[in-house]
């Protein structure tokens, strides 16, 4: 054991400063001895300021949005004949000389609106402009919402529109569109905005999906009674572990433990329902993937962006799986669909020192696993399962697609070496705001008959619904190579949270 700390790498004072704050001033009765001092915790990066729009302005948008439409309308055509008579090649030059078009058009309509009606205001005039801006350039009546850093999904069920908040109840609002055919076209109008222009709701497309240009995750279906439209977005794009600690979702021992998981190369499943912070948490852990590592990242849509960061950490290749242009090959494949599974054969050839999967929900899950059990050691993905005891059941699920449901579990058992469990509570309806934390970490193994067994790592105690530490892994040998103390997982004025939850009502289980 000696031997092990001494050749501990520079990790270790890492984790240390993890739990610097968490740490007693000595430790439980026969322990070894208080741990190393550690340096300052490296400051928690400030959330991006939020791009103002017609949420932010001051003066309430004084008419309807068929108003905006038409101002729209006249304005594009403007454009179209001024991009024939003088063509302008740059983007930018192409955005200000519609601006200008939208200020005259907006100035004149104001002017003739004054003669009948109350004189606009200059900031209602102004929230006129942007409003016809949002509509030529972003996404229209929805841009207020977009803008709002508090909105965390926008649903839109023909005219009734519902936003769901991180810190107050869901509010209905107003319609963004008169008719259905008009949302249609609001949601066409998106997709070609937001390079998917191929990607069109029409009878013979009735389900699309696609990115709007804030990030945002839109689906679109036609199938329903009413046209319907969901858009969920993405609050915490640039976020940290740190941050995660500092808002409760972990904390600082669980945060020290899942960061030897990664320096040790253990591989990682997140899981949790739907909107509990699966891929915030995915994102913020591969940002703390070593620096020297090339890492590749595979997802159905993007939402990680990792490889957008600042240069400094791990190099990340992002792969986006492409929908087919709807059209069938003789033997019934869709034209031109790539999907993550048919992605994996060339990620195992990159290069690369590990694979992350944003979400597992299909037929990728076997190439998945096939990926962590044959060299991909300190792979991680996301998968849904509605409770801690689901996952590795609705892992196998997804495997049995392909495979002989012994053969499943045995790939799991070989493949998976961690799970961490999320839960969200929503209390604002009550005043509170929606708690998301991890309430267990369990490590899977094989078990009789080559199935995958599990025991927990982290487990909530009587009186705690969150993540405690329970029993140490079988691997706690491989995280004190790392640098983990395994007394952090045993002695429990190390486990506590820093962030009390200040108005969940605490049950004994």
């Amino acid at each position: 054991m000696a031997d092990r700390k001494q050749n501990a790498p520079r990790n270790g004072t890492a984790l240390q400063d993890v739990l610097r704050q968490a740490m007693p001033s000595s430790p439980a009765a026969g322990g070894e001895g208080p741990l190393p001092a550690a340096g300052e915790q490296p400051a928690a990066r400030p959330r991006p300021e939020v791009v103002p729009g017609l949420g932010r302005l001051p003066g309430a948008l004084p008419v309807g949005w068929d108003v905006i439409d038409s101002l729209r309308q006249a304005v594009s055509d403007d454009v179209v004949r001024a991009q024939r008579d003088q063509p302008l090649a740059s983007e930018e030059d192409r955005y200000q000389r519609t601006a200008a078009f939208v200020t005259a058009r907006v100035s004149r309509w104001a002017t003739k609106h004054a003669l009948s009606e109350a004189p606009l205001t200059e900031d209602q005039e102004e929230a006129v402009r942007q409003a016809v801006l949002d509509l030529l350039f972003k996404a229209g009546p929805l841009q207020r919402y977009l803008d709002d850093a508090d909105v965390e999904n926008i649903v839109v069920d023909g005219t009734r529109v519902e936003i769901d908040y991180y810190n107050r109840p869901t509010e209905q609002v107003e319609p963004v569109a008169s008719s259905h055919e008009e949302l249609v076209e609001l949601v066409n109008a998106l997709a070609a905005r937001s390079g998917h222009g191929e990607r069109r709701l029409t009878p013979a497309t009735p389900m699309i999906h696609f990115r709007l240009p804030d990030r945002s995750r839109a689906a679109a279906v036609l199938l329903t009674s009413r046209p319907y439209l969901g858009i969920r977005r993405h609050r915490l794009i640039s976020d940290t572990v740190e941050d995660l600690v500092r808002w409760g979702t972990l904390s600082p021992c669980l945060s020290a433990f899942l960061q030897a998981l990664l320096l040790a190369r253990k591989s990682v499943l997140v899981a949790g329902d739907v909107g509990v912070g699966k891929t915030t948490l995915l994102r913020a852990l591969a940002r703390k993937i070593p620096p020297e590592e090339r890492v590749v990242t595979l997802e159905s849509d993007r939402e990680l962006y990792l490889d957008e960061d600042p240069p400094g950490g791990p190099h990340f290749l992002a792969m986006e799986a492409r929908e087919s242009n709807g059209e069938r090959t003789a033997d019934g494949k869709l034209m031109g669909e790539i999907t993550v599974a048919d992605m994996f054969p060339t990620t195992l050839r990159m290069l690369a020192s590990r694979i992350i999967v944003g979400e597992v929900r299909g037929n990728e899950a076997v190439a998945m696993l096939r990926a962590m059990s044959a060299g991909g050691s300190g792979s991680m993905c996301t998968v849904h399962a509605a409770s801690r005891e689901l996952v590795i059941p609705r892992l196998a699920e997804l495997c049995m697609e392909q495979l002989h449901a012994d053969l499943a579990h045995q790939l799991i058992a070989n493949s998976v070496n961690f799970v961490v469990y999320l839960k969200q509570i929503n209390e604002t309806r009550i005043g509170g705001v929606r708690h998301r934390f991890v309430t267990h970490v369990f490590e899977v193994s094989g078990g009789e008959g080559g199935r995958p067994a599990v025991h927990d790592v982290f487990a909530p105690r009587p009186g705690e619904l969150r993540a405690m530490p329970h029993l140490p892994p079988a691997c706690i040998e491989d995280l004190e190579d790392v640098g983990f103390d395994r007394r952090w997982l045993t002695v429990e004025e190390y486990g506590r949270w820093e962030k009390p939850l200040e108005t969940v009502r605490v049950r004994s289980r």
